[in-house]
């Protein structure tokens, strides 16, 4: 394995570990700085990977596992899961549900990659970690016309292109 993570989960553990989290209550707690820190580290983290992988990605939700490997697929049971999961109520439209969905998407490609070892070799850590952390801890996102996106409860803004140099707040 790669020792580019310190979390090195494989397909099913992560799968198991995004249908742990309460998805109804993304947004809706207390505020907490932590939240504002892991957001701050995942845009950071999938710039640096989009440099390191010389990439044309333009927006922090592109999947970067498929510019490691473009036919990469996910199980139907997973993408089964996600589609459930964005037509329910669980997670609200003004929570980012479309931009959640797809975050998870890109999380369970990349652990698709390490599973069969086919994340490159860096000193790179692992780009969706703290997207996933953040849900987990219940930090809710509201996207803006694709580029904008404020964190909850901490009502912290982002903007979203990977083309900055550092994530602006």
């Amino acid at each position: 394995m790669p020792s580019n993570s310190l979390i090195s989960e494989d397909l099913n553990s992560g799968f198991a570990r995004l249908q742990a989290i309460q998805w109804d209550r993304l947004g809706m707690g207390e505020k907490d700085e932590r939240l504002t820190e892991l957001m701050v580290e995942f845009l950071s983290r999938i710039r640096e990977w989009a440099k390191f992988l010389q990439s044309e990605q333009r927006h922090i939700f592109q999947n970067l596992a498929i510019q490691i490997r473009p036919n990469i697929e996910l199980p139907c049971f997973m993408v089964e899961w996600l589609e459930e999961l964005k037509d329910s109520n669980r997670i609200q439209p003004w929570r980012g549900r479309s931009y959640v969905i797809q975050g998870l998407y890109n999380y369970l490609s990349w652990c698709y990659l390490k599973e069969i070892d086919a994340v490159p070799n860096n000193s790179l850590s692992d780009p969706y970690e703290p997207l996933i952390k953040f849900l987990e801890l219940g930090g809710g996102i509201y996207v803006e016309h694709g580029y904008f996106m404020d964190i909850y409860p901490n009502y912290v803004h982002f903007f979203l292109a990977v083309d900055n140099d550092k994530p602006e707040r």
